[in-house]
């Protein structure tokens, strides 16, 4: 909230917008030259634009021909250097705080009123007003005097409010009080005359009127429940009641129209107006104090006399609900009982209904079980008998139909298996003599390769042998020599690896089975 209004200069225009909104007070914001010419200049958005050529003001020209001295915000080139932005008006509302002191009422005591007033600077080509009004703001009117005739004309205004009331009633004036209460407080005729004077107040340029004028001698009927508030004071309580009908936006309303009035013409339209605080002086806010108290005491010992009577009431009624809460119940247990035996014997006499009811089902059913039975027990006899009546055709008929197949398939089998015989032994005879025409031609070479074979065969024993380590060879066939030779290769071996093999052993024996076979030759 603003408590001045003011104009500065800025270095450049880009830096205005960041400072309307950072500076409460700032309407107006003249751009210095820049250091350096250039062809062009910028104009942001959220401010009114003037721009002039050598110190006069230059419209702008919409493409449509019309002409305007507010330009649009943007990039505008190319202009010469001494065509510039020389004045920045904001566009946003501004608040205004103008508290007016030492105000007088209708019973001369001083009150001080705090007001805060928002306006905003006409110009909007858009809602249908005229551009010049910025202009005429900028070089007539200019921010002091705006701030200077606000706080003349609202401190005159208030004035004549505060001196209009009495102290009683000078905080009804605040704003945003609410009708709905008051219209539920006030009674409807004299409330809805109160409301009709304020309309024609609105529609007319006088102030306006008390309320407990608008509402007449009649006293106000507020507060229907006496026993919690009392008979005494209403006088104070109808006073403050008319206060608040009085205060139901009809100032606020009534001093923006007053003050529109003056200064739409200049370009500057009032927006709205708060009366925020009333401050009355400290001894009579203790008197209006001590006095609330004693009457909220006084409502409370009566409403504790109250509460104490309401709960002898109640007690009193809780005892005889009680006793007529027994008596009753002591009828509806004996009426009870005896319905409860009127029904025991009602249903008594239809458990035996029932029961024979039960009896004659239950004999019926079994009859009827019965005979469905014999019927089925017949029906699933002639079922059985025509199945198996069908069974044995069928199998008779099977076995006929599969011995005609047997025979078929027989010597079908049979015929197929001689055919397959004859073929096979014409197939035995040309492979045999196929056979032998090839042995005749094959014989001779059969024999080389057979032969080949053999001789190959040889030098593979050969090899074998020649690769053999163990092979002693012998330039004799005696049998007795070879043996001799062996045996003695194998114990000289024995001898080698200090070890008497399996083979060393045999060769012991065949030596000495050979020199006992040479005694027995000599002694024969």
């Amino acid at each position: 909230m603003a408590t001045a209004l003011y104009s500065d200069e800025i270095a450049s225009v880009d830096a205005a917008t960041e400072r309307f909104s950072s500076d409460k007070g700032l309407v107006l914001l003249r751009p210095r030259r820049p250091c350096c010419a250039a062809l062009y200049f910028t104009i942001p958005s959220g401010c009114y634009a003037l721009v002039s050529r050598h110190g006069a003001d230059e419209e702008y020209i919409y493409p449509d021909g019309t002409k305007s001295i507010v330009w649009p915000p943007g990039l505008h080139y190319p202009h010469p250097p001494w065509v510039r932005v020389s004045n920045l008006v904001t566009h946003q509302a501004i608040v205004l705080d103008l508290p007016v002191k030492a105000c007088k009422t209708k019973d001369n005591v001083t009150v001080n009123i705090d007001i805060a007033l928002a306006f905003r600077i006409m110009g909007d080509a858009e809602r249908g007003e005229d551009p010049d009004l910025v202009r005429k703001f900028v070089h007539e009117l200019k921010p002091r005097g705006l701030e200077q005739q606000l706080r003349d004309a609202q401190d005159e205004a208030v004035r004549a409010l505060a001196r209009s009331l009495k102290h009683t009633e000078i905080y009804g004036i605040r704003s945003g009080e609410n009708l709905k209460h008051i219209r539920q407080s006030v009674a409807g005729a004299s409330f809805d005359a109160a409301v009709e004077s304020i309309a024609e107040e609105k529609q007319g340029d006088a102030p306006p009127t008390p309320a407990t004028d608008r509402l007449g001698a009649t006293p106000i009927p507020t507060h229907r429940d006496e026993t919690l508030v009392g008979r005494s004071d209403k006088e104070d309580r109808d006073a403050a009641m008319a206060a608040t009908a009085a205060g139901v936006d009809a100032v606020s309303d009534y001093m923006k129209r007053r003050l529109n009035r003056q200064f739409m013409p200049q370009g500057v339209e009032i927006l709205s107006i708060m009366i925020e605080s009333c401050r009355l002086p400290k001894e009579i806010e203790s008197q209006m104090e001590e006095k609330t108290k004693v009457i909220s005491k006084n409502a409370q010992q009566r409403m504790f006399h109250s509460a104490n009577m309401q709960n002898t009431r109640m007690e009193e009624e809780v005892v005889t609900l009680l006793q007529t809460f027994e008596e009753t119940k002591i009828r509806e247990e004996t009426a009870g009982i005896e319905k409860i035996n009127e029904e025991k014997v009602k249903l008594n006499d239809a458990i035996a209904g029932a029961q024979k009811s039960v009896a004659a089902i239950r004999e019926e059913a079994s009859s009827k079980i019965q005979k469905l039975r014999a019927e089925n027990s017949l029906d699933v006899q002639r079922i059985i008998s025509r199945k198996e009546e069908a069974i044995a055709t069928m199998k008779a008929e099977a076995e006929k139909e599969a011995a005609q197949l047997q025979a078929t398939a027989k010597l079908e089998a049979e015929k197929k298996l001689a055919e397959a015989s004859l073929t096979a032994e014409k197939n035995r005879a040309n492979a045999s003599r196929v056979l032998a025409n090839a042995e005749g031609v094959m014989a001779p070479y059969l024999a080389k390769k057979n032969a080949h074979i053999t001789n190959l065969k040889q030098i593979d024993v050969y090899r074998s042998l020649a690769l053999n380590q163990n092979l002693i060879l012998c330039d004799t066939d005696d049998n007795a020599a070879n043996l001799v030779a062996v045996a003695d290769s194998i114990l000289s071996d024995s001898d080698n690896s200090g070890h008497l093999s399996r083979s060393a052993v045999m060769a012991q024996l065949s030596l000495m089975n050979q020199g006992s076979s040479g005694l027995f030759l000599r002694a024969d």
